[in-house]
């Protein structure tokens, strides 16, 4: 039986994993974390629920738009696309904005992360948690995987890498091959020239509900250089936070992220929760309590080229996520895994 190893059990890599399910195929899903999802994560924390991550997700395709409502389980499923979100110029003024066609913007009541749990249970695939791929290499048939302590993961017959293209190049300079060292080196120059925009993630809880304009679920920058990118209160999503309390969860923008990325977020906080404040034109007290998340790797500013991902393609390694298209976002990852899964379908 043709063996296939995915590394990353975001939601490309699971997308994947979903797409062979029933194949004559053996799939194993290498996760370095002990969770599923990648960006579509989720934190709890007194009763509490919020995406510290992506925000929601939506269907690129209509393929992805049947995985969501037809094929995966809908218990739980919220579509928060009606929910009012407003904009805030560089002055900091808030504009009301409407959107009477929005598309389904969706959550889970338990959270974001719910869809990458629901993936791994649909799918037929072995998925190993807290194992970190750090070598890869060719072997007679195929590639050998190798794990941070040394130890021979599996030998497969074809590859998926998924993780953000900067890990996805590290993974690459391990795997030199005299018998295709253009085909790697091709790949590897087309992975290495993505570029990724980087984020920090605010969570800011509080004992009693934070006034909100009209109710609304957020506001965004209607200018890319503003420090702050996004100001969302989870409380808004059915099933997130306990009633008489509030969760906001700011994002910085790209811009303002840039130079401070390799600072621990909590030096900013003070920073971060002036302007939150300001913007909504209130003086805030100390929050019950904080969080925060560094997104290195938040969204794709290029894809990948096509020429890379043809050439490791006849090398058996093959590439899902968002960086294929170049387009952030769970919906993209998950585009690009089901379409990866269909090109291995195609040569199992």
């Amino acid at each position: 039986m043709t063996k296939i190893g995915i590394v990353g059990a975001g939601p490309a890599g699971l997308a994947t994993a979903y797409g062979l399910r029933s194949a004559s195929v053996d799939v194993t899903v290498f996760e370095k974390s002990r969770g599923f999802g990648g960006r579509a994560a989720t934190r709890g924390r007194d009763g509490h629920r919020y995406d510290h991550g992506a925000t929601s997700f939506t269907a690129p395709t209509p393929r992805v738009h049947r995985l969501i409502t037809g094929h995966l389980p809908t218990a739980g499923l919220v579509d928060i696309g009606a929910l009012s979100v407003w904009e805030f110029e560089t002055d900091g003024t808030v504009v009301r904005t409407e959107d009477p066609d929005a598309s389904p913007r969706w959550t889970y009541r338990s959270g974001i992360s719910t869809l990458g749990k629901l993936l791994s249970r649909q799918s037929d695939a072995t998925i190993r948690r807290e194992t970190r791929i750090t070598r890869i290499r060719p072997q007679e048939e195929g590639w050998g995987l190798w794990t941070e302590k040394g130890a021979v993961a599996e030998a497969c017959d074809a590859l998926v890498l998924t993780p953000p293209a900067p890990q996805t190049a590290t993974l690459l300079r391990t795997a030199r091959t005299e018998e295709a060292p253009d085909a790697v080196h091709t790949l590897s120059e087309a992975v290495r020239a993505v570029r990724y925009a980087s984020q920090f993630a605010y969570i800011f809880a509080y004992d009693h509900p934070v006034d909100r304009p009209d109710h609304l679920y957020g506001l965004r920058a209607a200018d890319p250089e503003h420090p702050l990118a996004w100001i969302g209160f989870e409380e808004a999503k059915p099933g997130h936070v306990r009633e008489g309390h509030s969760v906001m969860v700011v994002h910085t923008s790209p811009s303002w992220t840039a130079d401070r990325v390799d600072t621990d977020p909590l030096s900013f906080v003070s920073e971060v929760q002036g302007r939150v404040a300001d913007l909504l034109g209130q003086d805030l007290p100390d929050p019950a309590w904080e969080d925060t998340q560094r997104w290195r790797y938040s969204v794709p500013q290029d894809p990948i080229a096509s020429a890379g991902r043809a050439a490791g393609r006849e090398i058996g390694l093959f590439l899902a996520g968002d960086a294929v298209t170049g387009r952030g976002g769970v919906g993209a990852a998950l585009a690009s895994g089901l379409a990866t899964a269909d090109r291995l379908r195609r040569g199992a």
